[in-house]
């Protein structure tokens, strides 16, 4: 997901007959945020970084492979940078799958991802590093809390296969 000090803006409530005032910024310095989830438990693994690209991608992977327990799927979009055409052996426990081409509905993350932009949503941050302490303090609380995750992502296609092979 990509964030930056100049965010969306989107409805605000107000009295009858006063114009909403929302602060702008010309210009725009962005970063990403990587993350993986699980949908079942609401456990996070999330990385600020800041490019979109196939090292940062493959970096990722690396970083959430050393976590894993035991061999896991990883559902990601067919992005250009969500490719790995030799999966090294420090990805050896991550079963990358891709979705059908135009279905985020279908990836749990984006859901998450709606929330994050909904906090970031109205509001500008001066520095970038302001940006990314406001994206590290929103994915910190639903780290927090696990059942609020698996609320926002726990589809209802995705409720009976938790035990698939």
């Amino acid at each position: 997901m990509r964030f930056g000090t100049r965010t969306d803006l989107k409805r605000r409530w107000t009295t009858v007959g006063h114009r909403p005032q929302t602060p702008v910024k010309i210009g725009y310095e962005f970063g990403y945020l990587y993350l993986a989830l699980c949908p079942y438990t609401g456990w996070l693994f999330a990385m600020l970084l800041p490019y979109a690209n196939k090292a940062s991608f493959r970096l990722f992977c690396e970083q959430l492979s050393q976590e894993l327990a035991r061999p896991t799927l990883l559902i990601a979009d067919r992005a250009s940078f969500h490719q790995m055409a030799d999966q090294p052996a420090s990805c050896e426990r991550l079963r990358l799958v891709h979705l059908p081409t135009a279905c985020p509905e279908l990836n749990p993350v984006e859901r998450f991802f709606k929330e994050v932009r909904a906090g970031l949503s109205n509001r500008v941050f001066e520095r970038l590093e302001d940006a990314y302490q406001a994206v590290e303090s929103i994915v910190q609380r639903y780290n927090q809390q696990p059942e609020s995750v698996s609320k926002l992502t726990l589809f209802p296609y995705l409720q009976n296969t938790q035990n698939l092979s």
